[in-house]
């Protein structure tokens, strides 16, 4: 398996490094995406795609019980080596599974998490749908993408070698309207502007400063995007 396969699907001693890679590159954008979530102390969630497990690790923090799942063994057993003390402990479990068919019961999780990982979802329409199957009535899902779309050079080159699509706003609000979301808005990050975009879907849109700073200088000329919906 080559680099760019890897990037979909890690595998073996390379995908490890990558894993480890990508919980340090991916975590300016996913702990801004998670100023958008409000996590309760009593919250089940689970994070699909859990890639190296450092976004478990973080919402273990303060939710109740965090689930991990991906369709990568590297990244399970990655996944369980970063939260080894909070699966000791009870709080987190870390499970082989795909995102098509979701190891779980119907309405289990107050939350689920997907962070730049739906790039790989085959269906992604369907997968959504599985998710929702999985959201307790009421709960929320959140999405995390490094780019709004793919009108900057980076993602454009990232389609060409790897196996992925990337989505636009738009894209991501038909597929979650299509399965009957509710309360869907979608979080735009402006960073060279330092502007963040907030569009209420069926309702009005605005614009507030964003000083978060947490961002290389390539991160300054990308769109982030958070999207958050209701079952």
């Amino acid at each position: 398996m080559g680099f760019f396969d890897n990037m979909r699907k890690p595998k073996g001693k390379l995908g490890n490094i990558q894993l480890k890679s990508m919980n340090k590159e991916h975590t300016p954008v996913s702990l801004w995406g998670l100023k958008h979530l409000e996590i309760k102390p009593g919250d089940t969630i689970l994070d699909v795609g859990c890639g190296g497990g450092i976004n478990i690790n973080r919402m273990a923090k303060q939710a109740k019980m965090v689930y991990g799942v991906d369709y990568s063994i590297e990244s399970v057993k990655l996944s369980r080596e970063v939260n080894r003390q909070e699966i000791y402990d009870g709080k987190v479990k870390v499970l082989e599974g795909n995102v098509a068919n979701l190891p779980f019961e119907d309405n289990t999780f107050d939350v689920v998490t997907a962070f730049e990982t739906v790039y790989f979802w085959p269906d992604i329409e369907k997968c959504f749908g599985e998710v929702k199957r999985v959201l307790k009535p009421g709960g929320t899902f959140l999405i995390g993408m490094e780019s709004n779309g793919s009108d900057n050079l980076i993602m454009k080159v990232s389609e060409k070698l790897i196996d992925m699509t990337v989505y636009d706003d738009e894209q991501i609000t038909e597929f979650l309207r299509n399965n009957d979301y509710s309360q869907i808005t979608v979080y735009l990050r402006d960073g060279k502007n330092k502007k963040e975009i907030i569009k209420e879907i069926g309702g009005q849109t605005k614009t507030v400063d964003d000083d978060y700073d947490h961002v290389s200088f390539s991160d300054k000329f990308v769109q982030w995007m958070t999207i958050v919906a209701r079952k």
